[in-house]
């Protein structure tokens, strides 16, 4: 559903939709002062706040019907307005340095996983064949969309296409809880930044999950994860159209079902092309970027509520549905995590700079590039007459509140600065726009916004470790 025609919606069909979606945007504030409240790492992902806070309380009362047409029109029309804003993070620029592999994994994972999961649902849980195919449609392309679009295509009960989106809401919930945790204890090795956001974004179930778990990491990671993500979302329409040949002729008696196509996916793209020509007002886009993570955080919450965990033991057996729910989990992230590892060394060889070698030769310079400082300090970009030895992206990163300044200089507003080039800093006394820090340690230190995530990593080092990358960066 595009955003035209979240729009087009008559006032008076809004009218019994504005109890829910107030009681989600109240729900949703709370939910942002009570992660910020938490401390880190709860505060930097306030979307995984808002979507325990909804569970527990959809869990602790019943939803009334007043507000179930605005929950509804929550988690389907503003989570498809969200994921149309996310485009003004993202570039042409952006999905042209995707390429091949991303788009290979998240394919191979979806056709391996509809194959397995199924067989395994039927096979070894016994499930009813149309509750397994639905939840192993669910965990292969992107959750309750794909349920209800393959439900109305096979004709399926509705307390079928409920019990799956149960199924898939709750085990993709515990997906958005374990994978951060899982990536900044080092627990998926290979991965870095961009590579955990296509593993996101391949293996989680809902778009509203997959930003969830990106955004804990950092833009990186979110930006990669919503392209990839986006992209299992269009393979839908292919799934659909070989669905509707084989169901054809169950379905010929009632006449052709009509496939449903994601329009939303035709806005987002005009939005990336749109913030691909244009420069935005850095405050307006700020402004669009602070909108876009507050509905997402209301769907969160409409999720939360609406999911009926009572619900799993509709089917025939709680058990054989968890079961079911924890292989697809494990069975999406095995399958993608293993198709990253042969693709990433040939994506990361596809590129090498003869100085990215260099760095990577030594103690320090492997852990500059392990904690995620190689990601903004790149070591070298190409020029015209071959590789310029730089250590930065020359782009903007919003910084953070610590070396927020508040002024707006053309594409950048306060926080937000170009990557210093770290080559010659082995000559510097001071470091910083501003000559504030006196030490390397007191320069990172400083480090906040996108950076705050690496900034951490290095404070976690043991001091042995800290002073080998220290020692790498005083001789660039």
């Amino acid at each position: 559903m595009s955003l035209a025609l979240t729009l087009s919606y008559a006032p008076e069909k809004m009218r019994p939709v504005l109890p829910g979606v107030i009681v989600a945007a109240a729900l949703a504030l709370a939910a942002g002062w009570i992660a910020g409240g938490l401390g880190e790492p709860l505060s930097r992902n306030p979307v995984l706040v808002a979507m325990l806070f909804g569970l527990l309380i959809g869990s602790s009362f019943a939803c009334p019907d007043a507000l179930r047409p605005g929950l509804d029109f929550t988690k389907r029309y503003l989570l498809r307005l969200a994921v149309v804003l996310v485009g003004f993070r993202i570039t042409t620029r952006l999905f042209l340095d995707l390429g091949f592999m991303p788009l290979a994994v998240a394919a191979i994972e979806l056709i391996l996983v509809l194959m397995l999961l199924y067989a395994v649902a039927r096979k070894l849980f016994r499930l009813d064949a149309e509750i397994a195919l639905l939840v192993a449609v669910g965990s292969a392309v992107c959750g309750a969309a794909a349920i209800l679009s393959m439900a109305a295509l096979m004709r399926a009960r509705d307390q079928s296409a409920g019990v799956a989106i149960a199924l898939i809401t709750l085990s993709g919930t515990v997906a958005l809880l374990a994978y951060p945790v899982m990536f900044l204890g080092g627990w998926l090795q290979h991965l870095d930044d961009r590579l955990y956001g296509v593993f996101v974004g391949a293996s989680i179930f809902e778009l509203a999950q997959v930003y969830g778990a990106s955004f804990a990491i950092s833009d990186d990671a979110l930006n990669t994860a919503t392209l990839v993500k986006l992209s299992k979302v269009l393979m839908l329409v292919p799934l659909l159209l070989a669905a509707s040949l084989v169901f054809r002729g169950r379905n010929k008696a009632q006449g052709a079902t009509p496939i449903p196509f994601p329009w939303f996916i035709v806005a987002f793209i005009a939005v990336v092309m749109l913030n691909s020509e244009i420069t935005l007002n850095p405050q307006l886009r700020r402004v669009i970027l602070d909108v876009d993570q507050f509905l997402f955080l209301m769907v969160m919450i409409a999720l939360g509520i609406t999911t009926r965990v009572g619900r799993l033991g509709e089917a025939g057996g709680a058990w054989r549905l968890i079961g079911v729910g924890f292989v697809g989990v494990a069975l999406s992230a095995a399958l993608a995590y293993a198709a990253l590892i042969p693709f990433s060394a040939t994506f990361r060889a596809a590129s090498p700079s003869s100085s990215q070698g260099a760095m990577l030769g030594s103690h320090g310079g492997r852990l500059f590039a392990s904690i995620g400082c190689a990601k903004c300090h790149v070591p070298a970009l190409e020029g015209s007459n071959g590789e310029v030895e730089l250590y930065s992206d020359l782009l903007l990163h919003d910084m953070g509140p610590a070396l927020d300044d508040k002024i707006v200089q053309g594409d950048a507003i306060g926080a937000e600065w170009r990557t210093a080039p770290l080559v010659g800093i082995r000559l510097r006394h001071r470091y910083l726009h501003d000559g504030r820090a006196t030490t390397l340690r007191d320069a990172v230190f400083d480090h906040g916004g996108t950076a705050q995530i690496v900034r951490d990593r290095f404070f976690d080092l043991d001091e042995t470790d800290r002073q080998a990358l220290l020692d790498f960066v005083a001789k660039l």
